[in-house]
């Protein structure tokens, strides 16, 4: 009985010192597989980059324009497509089109007048526009008397040249939108003529036609670029009532300009000489 008890006492003591050593050797076990584990992944990750690289040497390679093509917003590839549209237009009709020096003069007449009257600023928005003594008026009397595509030229004309004077610009389209498809797009007015009206009646419709064509194209321009200007309003109806704060007093005063007598007579001078 000595004995066993002797024996049991030794293998006790034997377990007590062993169990620590085998505690390490568990734990030396533990780490040397973790390693080896990460080695493993990191082998397998500097394998796939391999094939990776591989791939991408062997395959042709994508041109950087192609990438920044495929960056541009979709309302960029929109505005492109107007302007090739309206470049197609004066392309097919550039026949019927005579640009005299009549024609030329007219032009450069109402433009400068325009860009005179839009110098004189009766009030100016804290974020962009004024209300002008009928500055768009000179514009609108020429697209009404020489039609939509001469119309256009003068009004892209005269949005240049207000960008050269006052320039606020934060993105190329932005500068398309807010300046000469701004203005262009104001041979909306043209429609008038198809109105069964008198003469007198038709060239108030044709402003305000052309003011509201302005307007939605400042609208879109609003929505698109300025639209942290709205803050937590909808940046549609802010864009919409911000801009109609400015423009609807300017197209009224050009509406009662219009409305005076003989105004229509100046369409008629200015198509019989363009």
């Amino acid at each position: 009985m000595k004995k066993l008890f002797a024996l049991m006492l030794i293998a006790l003591l034997a377990l007590t010192l062993l169990v620590p050593a085998l505690a390490d050797a568990a734990d030396a076990a533990v780490d040397a597989a973790e390693t080896a584990v990460e080695e493993t992944e990191s082998a397998v990750e500097e394998a796939a980059e391999a094939v990776e690289e591989t791939a991408e040497a062997e395959a042709p390679a994508a041109s950087p324009v192609f990438k920044k093509l495929l960056e541009v917003p979709w309302y960029t590839w929109a505005v492109l497509g107007v302007l090739a549209v309206a470049g197609v237009l004066l392309a097919l009709n550039g026949k019927n089109i005579r640009w005299d020096s009549r024609s030329l003069s007219m032009g450069a007449m109402c433009i400068a007048i325009a860009f005179v009257l839009s110098c004189i600023r009766l009030y100016r928005m804290p974020q962009g526009g004024s209300i002008t003594p009928a500055s768009m008026l000179p514009l609108i009397l020429f697209m009404v008397a020489c039609g939509p595509l001469k119309g256009f030229i003068v009004g892209c004309v005269f949005g240049l040249l207000k960008l050269l004077a006052d320039p606020y610009i934060i993105h190329p389209i932005q500068l398309l939108m807010d300046y000469p498809l701004a203005y262009g797009a104001m041979i909306l007015g043209c429609l008038a003529a198809l109105f069964p009206l008198k003469d007198q009646w038709k060239l108030p419709i044709a402003v305000l036609l052309a003011c509201i064509a302005r307007w939605i194209m400042s609208v879109l321009s609003g929505v698109i670029f300025f639209a942290e200007s709205a803050g937590e309003q909808n940046a549609l109806v802010y864009s919409m009532v911000y801009n109609l704060s400015y423009m609807a007093p300017d197209a009224l005063v050009c509406i009662l300009v219009s409305c005076i007598p003989g105004m229509p007579r100046l369409v008629n001078m200015i198509r019989k000489k363009a």
